[in-house]
């Protein structure tokens, strides 16, 4: 801006207000600069020549230092005594721009041209320079990209004519951002503010560190200059707009909906409140009828995919339309076509018409090789998670988990920029969908469009989503699952009905799986088909699971997580969050068995020890539960388990600090046969269990020890035998290496015997595993720390119940006998994991006498189960 030049004496007051102005404009004190013009135009009120040049020089200075509403202000208090003052609307045009209110910011410069003829309205160049470039600027953003280059050039041929040298900077920085706002150009590093102090600064900033995909330190510096002082209130509106925005990004949806009433606020005070309104009405995530339509490509494309979010396709089509021709750059084509596939999509799943799904394939296609190629992340993961959707519909299943997966990645790339904090980069890991999660999305979203039917394509999904290199280990051969591919709703319906077509009919099979903001869960029996998929709160379940589960690793905290309540509450969250009651309602009467298998964080919840919805009675009160390790691994276990029922068993017990196991019988008390070999003391050591094994095929083991599970290193967890240090561990390696082919049922008495680490795909690695793979086909093992000598009574009164009982219904009768009115966390820790069909090799009968000789030969053990009928499938 050109100086204004008004001679005074230096003791008249005006000179004095204007040394006052002056040192505060020195300390960037936008308050102080106002008072002290404001005093300085009231003084020279009879000097009309004197208070115009004041009051241009009073808004010439706010604008300066960016105070862009009081700067506003006091140009409309001016411009409302003296509407002819074109150099004050010259600066409230200037104002206006800086504040991105381009729509106003071009009326005055219009007001301003139209005027030019009138003979008291002399432009100077430098005025047409700076007319030229608010006009340039407006067009840039209403992405008119070829005349706003047109005036921008012209706006700095006339500042180099006028002299301006701080103009021509200006417009040079102008073509810069806006090169760089079109994605062509990166932010040099050179514009980049070392202290921000504007909205412009922060925005500048913010797109730097976002087109780095540093989302994080771009939000957290934008919030900084929405509470801070060094910003304009009245300017914050730009600033909680891309707040919403890297909330958005950062996976915060929920307190960017949180800031709604701020938002509401800033738009009360920004100058222009009609501006401000249509404003929020393009940010707001519902799409209102009468949205107005942004003049900017990328808005109005934004816009376009919204009214395609409320199935407004018609609407949505003809605004695609529109604008298809006028993507002047490749971020412009690459969002037009995102766009176009959106909307061909969901055409697809209006109509079932082919050629839509096809049309979608085609742009989806480009739009993520696009996106790829001008690195546009967030285009990138959203073309590829559509277009995999697309691609499964197809039946093209290796095609759409190509898809997925990358996404998956490029998610997991855009998580690990985040280093500010933890909690933003693991609550984007939580939100981000692997390839097995979007499957599994995609089956859930048939059952919207197709109904109950498609129920059973969730359940592949699911099955497909854990890991089954356990099978290959059950069965032999590298045998690996047939899935069907969860399109085919009819194969997925016949698959679910063979792989169940043996399970009790007092028996269910409970499958959950959570994934981004949803748990999935499925209830299976023979002719039994419940799916549920509710919403879920992923970091408060998680913090719940983590905190349960960091209560249960130590000894000295289980007593107090229950005296505290901390573990009756952490369970109840965990309820919540799933679900239970809807769950457990529809359970039939007839059942009283259920096998889980619970992927993810679910895996290592204790579920018996929750309480029942509206009682006081704990699930494993109800049910006897057992975990398995998936679907597919039912039938397997079983066939497997048919080959191993006996009861010659051998117990290990190398240290006579635990309380020792109850003495059975020497021989069976029907046949005659030696029912247990007991190796203990010096005598239990690894070499003596492998030869005994060897020598004679056992039914049944229990290994009655010490353990040690290490967390994040589970391969050099062990059971201590004979002798005490290392040379007595039987460490994971060692007891896969046993020969367990005769054994139905393997006991691992030691605390911490069924802890394990989730690898790959729930993929659950520790004794128990090692176990299955030595051949045995279930096991009894410790979640937590077991208290002795409770323990060796449980497990006591087990090896007796698997006479006559199925495993799993032994092992609850064996729990609630000893601790049924105790808290659950003393008996809940055992697990039965794999078969939970029968030990026994007799039928009906033989089992009923079992039951009988047992009730008289220790009628004190009967306890809760001496007058239970017998189980008969």
């Amino acid at each position: 801006m050109r100086p204004v030049t008004v001679e005074l004496d230096p003791d008249d007051p005006i000179a004095e207000a204007l040394v006052r102005a002056q040192a505060a404009f020195a300390r960037s004190d936008p308050s102080g600069v106002d008072a002290a013009y404001a005093q300085a135009v009231e003084l020279a009120a009879r000097n009309a020549g004197t208070r115009r040049a004041l009051q241009i020089d009073h808004v010439g200075r706010l604008h300066a230092l960016a105070a862009g509403s009081l700067t506003i202000r006091r140009c409309d208090e001016y411009l409302a005594a003296d509407p002819g003052q074109h150099i004050v609307r010259l600066v409230r045009a200037e104002a206006y721009a800086s504040v991105g209110d381009h729509t106003s910011a071009v009326a005055d410069a219009s007001a301003i041209r139209s005027s030019v003829g009138d003979p008291a309205v002399a432009l100077k160049p430098d005025d047409h320079a700076r007319l030229r470039r608010i006009e340039g600027l407006a067009a840039a953003d209403r992405d008119d990209l070829h005349n706003a280059a047109a005036e921008l050039s012209e706006a700095r041929r006339l500042f180099l004519v006028a002299g301006n040298q701080s103009g021509v900077a200006a417009v040079d920085r102008d073509r810069v951002l806006i090169a760089v706002r079109l994605g062509e150009e990166p932010v040099p590093p050179e514009l980049l503010p070392h202290e921000p102090q504007t909205v412009d600064d922060y925005l500048l900033l913010a797109m730097f560190l976002k087109r780095q995909l540093r989302y994080e330190e771009a939000l957290v510096m934008v919030l900084r200059g929405v509470v801070g002082s060094d910003v304009d209130r009245a300017m914050r509106l730009p600033l909680l707009s891309e707040l919403v925005v890297l909330l958005h990004l950062t996976g915060q949806r929920t307190v960017a909906e949180q800031l709604s009433p701020l938002l509401a606020e800033a738009a009360e005070d920004w100058p222009d409140r009609t501006a401000a309104k249509d404003w929020l009405a393009r940010l707001s995530v519902e799409t209102p009828a009468n949205a107005p339509l942004s003049p900017r490509f990328g808005q109005a494309i934004q816009h376009a995919r919204r009214m395609i979010d409320a199935d407004r396709l018609d609407e949505a089509e003809n605004l695609l339309l529109h604008w298809r021709d006028r993507a002047g750059t490749a971020r412009d084509s690459c969002i037009w076509r995102l766009a176009a596939g959106e909307l061909e999509l969901a055409r697809y799943v209006r109509s079932s018409e082919v050629e839509y799904r096809s049309q979608a394939i085609g742009q989806l296609t480009e739009a993520a090789k696009q996106a790829r190629e001008n690195s546009l992340a967030e285009v990138q993961i959203r073309a590829l998670r559509l277009l995999g959707d697309a691609h499964a519909d197809a039946g093209n299943d290796d095609t759409a988990m190509s898809c997925w997966g990358t996404a998956h990645r490029l998610e997991e790339e855009v998580a690990a920029l985040q280093k500010v904090t933890d909690t933003v980069r693991v609550g984007m890991l939580l939100a981000s969908e692997d390839e097995h999660d979007s499957r599994i999305r995609y089956a859930a979203w048939a059952v919207d469009r197709h109904g109950e039917k498609a129920a059973a394509a969730v359940v592949v999904a699911m099955e497909a989503a854990r890991g089954a290199t356990i099978l290959s280990a059950i069965v032999g051969g590298g045998a690996v699952r047939n899935l069907p591919q969860v399109n085919d709703l009819t194969g997925c319906q016949r698959w679910l009905r063979e792989i169940t077509r043996d399970i009790p009919r007092s028996q269910l099979v409970w499958m959950m799986r959570p994934v981004p903001g949803w748990i999935h869960q499925a209830l299976i029996g023979p002719g039994v088909l419940h799916y549920f998929a509710t919403p879920v709160a992923a970091n408060r379940l998680n913090e719940a699971i983590t905190q349960l589960e960091a209560y249960l690793s130590r000894d000295d905290m289980v007593e107090h997580a229950v005296n505290t309540g901390m573990f009756d509450e952490y369970l109840a969250v965990i309820a919540d969050q799933i679900g239970i009651g809807s769950v457990l309602a529809v359970i039939p009467q007839r059942v009283n068995r259920i096998a889980i298998v619970a992927g993810r964080m679910l895996s290592v919840v204790p579920f018996s020890a929750m309480t029942i919805p509206g009682t006081d009675e704990r699930i494993g009160h109800r049910y006897a539960l057992s975990d398995l390790p998936c679907l597919s691994a039912w039938r397997p276990l079983r066939l497997r388990s048919l080959r191993q029922r006996g009861h010659d068993s051998l117990l290990v017990s190398p240290t006579a600090s635990l309380t020792q196991a109850t003495a059975m019988p020497d021989r069976s008390t029907v046949f005659g046969k030696p029912a247990r070999l007991t190796v203990s003391g010096e005598d239990a050591t690894p070499d003596r269990l492998r030869s005994d094994l060897a020598a004679k095929p056992r039914h049944v083991l229990r290994i009655d020890s010490h353990g040690e599970h290490e967390p994040g290193d589970p391969p050099v967890s062990w059971l201590q035998l004979a002798p005490e240090g290392p040379a007595g561990r039987l460490d994971i390696g060692q007891l896969r290496d046993l020969d367990l082919r005769s054994c139905g049922t393997v006991v691992l008495g030691a605390c911490e015997s069924g802890m394990a680490e989730r690898l790959g795909r729930d993929e659950a690695v520790g004794l128990v595993r090692a176990a299955m793979h030595a051949g045995s086909s279930s096991v009894v093992a410790a979640r937590w720390i077991a208290e002795d000598p409770m323990a060796a009574k449980v497990l006591d009164r087990f090896e007796r119940y698997i006479r006559y009982l199925p495993r799993d219904v032994a092992l609850q009768r064996a729990q609630l006998d000893e601790r049924r009115d105790e808290h659950p966390v003393f008996w809940a820790c055992w697990t039965l994991y794999g078969d939970t069909g029968w030990q026994t090799s007799g039928g009906p009968i033989r089992r009923i006498l079992a039951k009988w000789k047992e009730k008289r030969a220790a009628p004190d053990q009967g306890g809760q189960a001496a007058g239970l009928p017998v189980l008969r499938g």
